[in-house]
């Protein structure tokens, strides 16, 4: 029988699910690199997107 107290036993982090708008509706910045960051990890497409915005920064 395992307990919540074992040293094995993994937590997330606590991890924010709520998205901000400005108030023109567009995503803040914050929540749509996040967003991308994780699709990318799946998507060709979505890597591509977050290549050509960290380039266009620059």
């Amino acid at each position: 029988m395992s307990t919540v107290s074992e040293s094995n036993h993994y937590c997330e982090p606590l991890v924010s699910t709520t998205l901000k708008w400005a108030s023109d509706g567009e995503l803040s910045a914050l929540d749509l690199e996040r967003i991308l960051a994780r699709l990318s990890a799946v998507d060709p497409v979505a890597q591509a997107i977050c290549t050509s915005q960290s380039q266009n920064q620059d």
